[in-house]
């Protein structure tokens, strides 16, 4: 893989992420004080901060096979 293509993969990843962040962001919800997402009782910042490793995963990985 060129280059060039693992720079739009890595563009394409961090604007899915994104949206992911804006989807959780927006169907959160409000219960005693807390924002939840979801019905499995995961606040919102649990899934922003699990979002955020999985993100930087996938990234790193790309950016180790565009390095060598």
């Amino acid at each position: 893989m060129t280059n060039y293509e693992i720079d739009r993969k890595i563009a394409d990843l961090k604007m899915y992420y994104s949206g992911l962040r804006d989807g959780i962001k927006m169907f959160a919800h409000w219960k005693d004080g807390t924002e939840y997402v979801g019905t499995t009782g995961k606040t919102l910042r649990d899934a922003t901060v699990s979002l955020n490793r999985e993100e930087e995963q996938r990234l790193g990985e790309l950016v180790r096979e565009k390095n060598g």
